[in-house]
């Protein structure tokens, strides 16, 4: 006789199965009582296929084991299947920079922990962002930040974390030109001009544990743009001084705007990373689905 299906299923990246703290995490989970499934997608379309037949099979949690791109491709099954509104999902921050897991509140440092909670945690109704019928959990980052992710190498990734961002930003910041584009808001307004940065956040950190859009909320119905303009010369930490006070109407180099919808254009095809996905175009459109999604968080997490 086949095995029933556990009401709870770790969709577990491939490149991290094999890691001692992951197996240490799932055996931990298991003796401490919970039925769990653990299935290893070989690629996206295998673990696509997984999702849907688990939710349409009565599963109750999903919970994904990998980096941000891990939780978005999950996130993407989830959104499109009708029956996604008796699913929760569970997280286990498995990747280079964790940056949803970070604002959510949960220590990608303790994974036995992180997945015990991901399967037992009571979940909350959280927004989710779509751009040009993607969605994203996270936040999508736009010209120089979405470069310097795009051009990062795996192996530096690897072995400095977080802080090869940082690294290859320095490096793109001697070469880097202005993208020329604007944001066009819901009431037909446009504001244009050239842009270094730009980031939507349905949460607050991207790149690497950037605070780029400081005043998200997962709960308020709407999407924080943060636009860095390069009409004028800015230092970092001037940059820096206007992200903590995104809103004071002195600011000079940082549009920052709280929306439901917006659209962004760019002259030239603009590289965008959606939760760590690699995206471009010239043209993209911005929703934020309130509520939308039952995700399970940490029992402490960021918010403004």
């Amino acid at each position: 006789m086949a095995k029933k299906q556990s009401k709870i299923c770790l969709v577990l990246h491939k490149k991290s199965c094999t890691r001692p703290e992951v197996k240490a995490a799932v055996k931990h989970a298991r003796q401490s009582g919970i039925d769990i499934d653990v299935f290893i997608p070989w690629n996206g379309r295998s673990l696509r296929g997984f999702v849907r037949r688990s939710i349409k099979s009565g599963t109750e949690r999903i919970v994904a084991g990998g980096g941000d791109g891990t939780l978005n491709a999950v996130v993407n099954v989830m959104m499109r299947q009708d029956e996604t509104r008796k699913v929760s999902l569970g997280i286990l921050p498995l990747g280079t920079a964790n940056d949803f897991a970070r604002g959510a509140g949960i220590d990608s440092t303790d994974l036995s922990g992180a997945l015990v909670l991901a399967c037992t945690g009571k979940p909350t109704a959280i927004d989710v962002g779509r751009m040009n019928g993607e969605h994203f959990i996270n936040a999508a980052s736009a010209g120089f930040g979405a470069e310097v992710t795009a051009t990062t190498p795996q192996d530096m990734k690897k072995s400095l974390g977080g802080v090869a961002y940082s690294i290859m930003g320095f490096v793109k910041a001697f070469q880097l030109k202005p993208y020329e584009g604007r944001v066009v808001f819901p009431d037909g307004s446009v504001e244009a001009g050239s842009m270094l940065v730009m980031a939507v956040g349905n949460s607050r950190f991207a790149g690497g544990g950037y605070d780029v859009a400081p005043q998200a909320s997962l709960t308020d119905g709407l999407l924080d743009v943060a636009v860095v303009s390069g009409a004028k010369p800015a230092t970092v930490n001037r940059i820096a001084a206007e992200l903590k006070d995104p809103t004071n109407a002195t600011n000079e180099h940082l549009l920052y705007r709280q929306l439901s919808n917006f659209k962004i254009e760019s002259k030239k095809p603009l590289h965008v990373n959606l939760d760590g996905e690699p995206v471009q175009g010239v043209s993209f459109d911005f929703h934020c689905c309130p509520k939308a999604l039952s995700v399970v968080l940490g029992k402490t997490p960021i918010s403004s």
